[in-house]
């Protein structure tokens, strides 16, 4: 799923600015949005978020204490599952997003990686859509997964 234009909100953001990664559809749209504050302060948060995941101070990080390496059999996907999600194009647009890979980055490396993807989830819009899609992907018929 495409996310909404982030200048105007109309229309599908089917490009990003390459600053700050603000989707947005249309020339007039990148236009307006290039070089103004929102621009610069959305760059800057990005800057400070790669800064702290770099220094190892990554809000999906902190606090999260070290798992003891156990993880929950239930979780794992099964094959027909994991064919489902490699040949999903939805997912392998998704996965074109570098801010979206880091996000997935992190909640791997995590030491509780069942909380930092709930964090992720609870404070990243992008990434939740990205996991709702991914849910849908690999449980087409809705039952929990």
């Amino acid at each position: 799923m495409v996310a909404k234009c982030g200048i105007c909100n109309e229309a599908d953001g089917r490009y990003k600015c390459p600053q700050c990664r603000t989707a947005y559809c249309s020339v007039t749209c990148f236009k307006s949005h290039k070089g103004s504050a929102a621009c610069a302060e959305a760059r800057e948060a990005l800057l400070r978020q790669r800064e702290a995941a770099e220094a190892g101070q990554s809000p999906l990080l902190q606090g999260l204490g070290s798992g003891d390496g156990k993880e929950d059999e239930g979780y794992r996907v099964t094959p027909d599952q994991l064919d489902r999600m490699v040949e999903s194009k939805r997912l392998q647009e998704w996965l074109r997003d570098p801010m979206l890979r880091e996000v997935i980055e992190l909640v791997d490396a995590s030491g509780d990686r069942e909380r930092a993807l709930d964090t992720a989830v609870g404070s990243n819009e992008q990434f939740s859509e990205f996991v709702r899609v991914l849910a849908e992907t690999i449980n087409p018929e809705g039952a929990p997964t």
